[in-house]
């Protein structure tokens, strides 16, 4: 439901705005999503990590939150003396000002509200953080509607961006006193220890942010806020679905922790949460690929028909980037970060170096390929760094691959017909091919509904329908 309520938010606030001033917000959102990290510092996965072992200790996310304060106000005090120094216009100062509120605030930069979740996570009781975040994206939906009638749509909607998260900011911390009797307390205990272990995924951090935003920096450089503002659309297009991988994380990562404590393999659950991965980001893409033309003008208008190509791209991205994802994760869990770091700075530099290649030449169009090169890149080193441990994937190769190439199949034919009867076919079609050939074992199916809380319903299901 939060995904939607975003979706739907920003695609009317870059409709409202045309893509000249869309793409002017878009470079400064980058911008301050590169500088969040130096307040994200890799923090969190630690604290998770932690937390799994002792659900009751709460010293070291107390001390994990009062670090996060301490370097936010250092970022605001360094970014605000700088700022002239770099010839940044008053207004720019200004938006960026606004927009690190979010930092703060905002569940999508990932920083002090993905921090103040993991108590919920690790209890598994994320529908209190979810129903924040549809909360969220409510308030900046409605405010998202008042556009056309402010004088500066700019600044309104960078305002707007900013405010509609301060409801559920203040809300998790009722609901952490509620259900778990916590109460903040400023306190710097074990911050060193937490620093140290952390450090390497605060270089991941930092590298993933630039590798997630730098292109649109380098693209407002060489071609400017138009450019900026079609690639922007991609963006927004796929962004959301980062919350996939990480609500699966979310959910398995408590479990891998505890199966690796007590010296149980947890192969076969990473290998079915690899190939859900895979389902889930093929599906999408394919979906999208065969009517990118038709769904673009659907949703952005046709000022934005140029979006069609390069969001493809950036749809077919996720299928490794999902994967990265969850990987990355299990190394934390083998506390194995480091590696975290060197697939971080795999993907920057290859990100960077086909930026420069071919943004120059190719705009937007260059930027989304230099993405898919940098996401191959990194997966191929996944790969690698997870045989090193002794694990290697296993999700039945040519199952897998039939399935694909039959999905492609049949999406092409489907996309002959008019887009409405497309998409309302496309579920059936999935579903027809997916359960034909039992893409998913009985075994996967039965962790998948017992992940849910639902494992009596799975079992009926699977033996009414003989689903596997």
């Amino acid at each position: 439901m939060a995904f939607i309520l975003n979706v739907i938010a920003i695609v009317l606030a870059a409709r409202f705005l045309g893509v000249e001033n869309f793409g002017m917000f878009s470079s400064v959102l980058a911008i301050v999503g590169i500088l969040s990290k130096f307040v994200d510092f890799g923090i969190e996965p630690i604290v998770f990590r932690e937390f799994s072992k002792d659900k009751e200790n709460f010293h070291l996310f107390s001390s994990a939150l009062t670090l996060r304060f301490v370097l936010y106000l250092i970022l605001i005090l360094v970014f605000n003396l700088v700022a002239p120094l770099l010839k940044y216009s008053t207004g720019e100062i200004l938006l960026t000002n606004i927009l690190f509120t979010t930092i703060l605030f905002s569940m999508k930069t990932v920083n002090v509200r993905d921090l103040l979740a993991t108590p919920f996570k690790v209890n598994l009781k994320m529908h209190y953080p979810m129903t924040l975040s549809i909360l969220d994206n409510l308030i900046l939906l409605i405010m998202v509607l008042y556009i056309p009638f402010t004088k500066d749509a700019v600044l309104y909607f960078v305002i707007a961006y900013s405010v509609s998260n301060l409801p559920g900011f203040v809300l998790s911390f009722h609901y952490l006193k509620k259900k778990f009797g916590y109460k903040f307390e400023a306190t710097l205990h074990r911050a060193f220890w937490l620093l140290k272990e952390s450090l390497p995924l605060f270089g991941f951090a930092i590298l993933t942010t630039i590798f997630m935003q730098i292109d649109i920096v380098i693209l407002n450089y060489y071609k400017g806020s138009f450019d900026v503002g079609i690639y922007s659309a991609g963006i927004r297009l796929t962004m959301p679905l980062n919350i996939i991988p990480g609500a699966i994380v979310t959910t398995v990562f408590p479990i891998l922790v505890k199966r690796m404590t007590d010296q149980v393999g947890s192969d076969f659950l990473s290998n079915m949460v690899v190939k859900l991965l895979y389902f889930i980001a093929f599906v999408i893409a394919a979906v999208f690929t065969f009517e990118a033309g038709s769904l673009v003008h659907l949703i952005f208008g046709s000022d934005y028909a140029s979006t069609s190509l390069p969001s493809s791209i950036l749809y077919w991205c996720q299928i490794f980037l999902f994967f990265t994802h969850y990987s990355l994760a299990v190394l934390v869990a083998k506390n194995k970060q480091f590696y975290n770091f060197i697939c971080g700075a795999i993907q920057v530099i290859v990100n960077l170096s086909a930026n420069f290649m071919l943004i120059p030449k190719y705009s937007f169009l260059g930027a989304a390929l230099a993405k898919l090169f940098a996401s191959f890149a990194s997966f191929v080193f996944i790969i690698f760094a997870l045989n090193k441990f002794g694990y290697r994937p296993s999700i039945g190769r040519y199952k897998v691959l039939g399935w694909s190439v039959l999905m492609c199949i049949g999406l092409y034919l489907l996309s002959f017909l008019p887009l409405i009867p497309y998409l309302v076919l496309s579920p059936f079609l999935i579903a027809f091919i997916t359960l034909g050939i039992r893409l998913f074992g009985k075994e996967e199916l039965v962790i998948f509904f017992k992940l849910l809380n639902k494992e009596e319903l799975g079992n009926r299901l699977i033996e009414k329908y003989n689903l596997a």
